[in-house]
């Protein structure tokens, strides 16, 4: 009976590699001379500030920041519902890394915007490798009540492309839902804010499960994002609570960024 069970496992092994393991996270664009961004949240209101680390990625791949090569970069601009409210450029002024302040830049009609990519002003792919795309996955820093200090969190993916000024979802999703454990044990007291993006061209529901000492997992309710929007889950936890949080939905990395919240501090991270 042993084996016949090591057996079943063993299939159920192969089968679940062979349906996720081929599957790719995100798509490759049609275009070959599109340029590629992650999808970064904002938070912008009385209490959270956002900035960009802006570096110089066509002056690093040429090897001369002072060249006339990426010195432009256009910053588009998405509501919670992922619709594109406008975009922004900003010039690099031939240095390695500028901080753009996004607090500042959020008026006449971006003052609704959660979510922001950023794209270089490149379509010199000889200096690239063959088939590859100049991407933007850099930091992004979050400031807290006004705090002086920043909590910075690096890009997820390659989340969308733009060809022309045509702005297309790379994010891949499938039919099977997955489950996507955060690696951080929830400890209070503190709040946590589960901030995520939609890369994908459909729209997807989230649900959230959390499990505590016992160990079984409590299905907390469902939420959807629209494409190339964004939502965020959030739970107060008391001074004694401990907790797991896993996240199920048919993104191929459904992995929020994660907003821990105690008092006048604050610190963020990948789950």
């Amino acid at each position: 009976m042993t084996d016949i069970v090591h057996s079943l496992s063993g299939v159920k092994r192969k089968l679940k590699f062979g349906v996720f393991i081929p599957r790719k996270i995100t798509l490759r664009p049609k275009n070959s001379k599109a340029v590629i961004s992650d999808l970064f949240p904002i938070r912008n209101d009385s209490d959270w500030k956002t900035e960009f680390e802006l570096l110089n990625v066509p002056g690093l791949i040429n090897g001369n920041n002072n060249t006339n090569l990426g010195q432009l970069v256009t910053m588009y601009f998405f509501s919670s519902d992922g619709n594109l409210l406008g975009n922004k450029h900003v010039v690099m002024n031939c240095t390695g890394r500028q901080t753009i302040k996004l607090t500042e830049i959020l008026s006449n009609g971006l003052s609704d915007a959660k979510t922001f990519a950023l794209f270089h002003n490149y379509d010199d792919n000889s200096l690239l490798n063959d088939g590859s795309f100049l991407a933007e996955r850099g930091y992004t820093g979050y400031e807290y009540k006004n705090s002086g200090v920043k909590g910075y969190v690096h890009g997820n993916l390659d989340a969308v492309a733009l060809s022309g000024n045509q702005v297309t979802p790379l994010g891949n999703s499938g039919l099977i839902p997955r489950t996507y454990t955060v690696q951080h044990q929830l400890l209070g007291p503190a709040k946590y804010d589960f901030v995520f993006t939609n890369p994908t061209s459909r729209r997807i529901v989230v649900k959230p499960l959390l499990t505590g000492i016992e160990n079984n997992w409590m299905a907390q309710k469902s939420f959807a994002i629209h494409s190339l929007g964004t939502r965020s889950f959030t739970i107060n936890l008391e001074k004694k609570d401990s907790y797991k949080i896993k996240f199920k939905s048919r993104l191929y990395l459904g992995r929020p960024v994660v907003f821990r919240i105690l008092d006048q501090s604050m610190d963020v991270f990948h789950g």
